[in-house]
């Protein structure tokens, strides 16, 4: 039974990440603890499926992918990550995770009232330069939490990028952190067999998981999407805040 709710569960996250772009992380750790599943091999599980969901994504949307900007992105991120370890390190997870659940429920609810009053705002932080620091944030929040791609999710939203962009662009993302993620897994042994005999169970099922998450995007009209996003980050934010 717990097989089969750990397996459940990473498909879950998988379709969310087909559907929304992000947020699997944030939904199935919480999941993966409440079943009893140990924190290194649920990390190394969501971080490889991350991954595998990320690549045709990536390839489905690399006509939108402004790959200057994701270059710009991965390179903070590489000075992010060690950011991250540090925090882990010399700073209380429990008032990171606070702040940080109240940034995202401040953030998401403001926005859907600017949606609902409907006054999306106009775009900023238009120099390449904060394309850096929106990579730094992600790489550290992303090594700590494993949340590296809600800053990315808040700065596209800030510079006002069509949601076909900012797909294209978290995925591109996804991919390439997602590389350095997986092996710094691997050789600090977070990969188990366990983790191994599930990915091959799990695999197989994303041929289903995957299809279906993009029939539902589709199907979701792109300003309700926008919609979506925002409570998803009001959403997380509370995850966040009572983890």
């Amino acid at each position: 039974m717990s097989l089969l709710l750990i397996i459940l569960i990473a498909l879950f996250g998988a379709l969310v990440r087909t559907v929304f772009g992000f947020g699997e992380a944030l939904v199935t750790m919480p999941l993966l603890a409440l079943v009893g599943f140990d924190l290194q091999s649920a990390t190394a599980l969501i971080g490889a499926l991350g991954l595998l969901v990320a690549l045709p994504a990536t390839i489905k949307f690399r006509a939108q992918i402004d790959f200057a900007v994701v270059r710009r992105l991965v390179i903070g991120s590489l000075f992010g990550v060690p950011l991250g370890i540090f925090l882990i390190k010399t700073v209380a997870s429990r008032l990171i995770l606070h702040l940080l659940g109240l940034f995202l429920i401040s953030y998401g609810g403001y926005s859907l009232y600017k949606l609902w009053r409907q006054r999306p705002g106009k775009a900023r932080l238009h120099a390449n330069g904060w394309d850096y620091l929106a990579g730094l944030i992600s790489g550290a929040l992303g090594s700590a939490y494993n949340s590296h791609g809600v800053p990315v999710v808040i700065y596209g939203s800030l510079k006002r990028w069509p949601v076909e962009q900012l797909r294209g662009i978290l995925q591109a993302h996804f991919v390439c952190v997602g590389m350095i993620v997986v092996a710094s897994q691997v050789v600090s042994g977070f990969w188990t067999m366990k983790v191994v005999q599930l990915l091959v169970i799990i695999i197989p099922l994303l041929f289903v998981v995957i299809p279906l998450g993009n029939w539902l995007s589709a199907h979701i009209a792109r300003e309700t999407l926008v919609k979506y996003i925002y409570m998803l980050l009001i959403i997380f934010g509370g995850l966040l805040f009572y983890r």
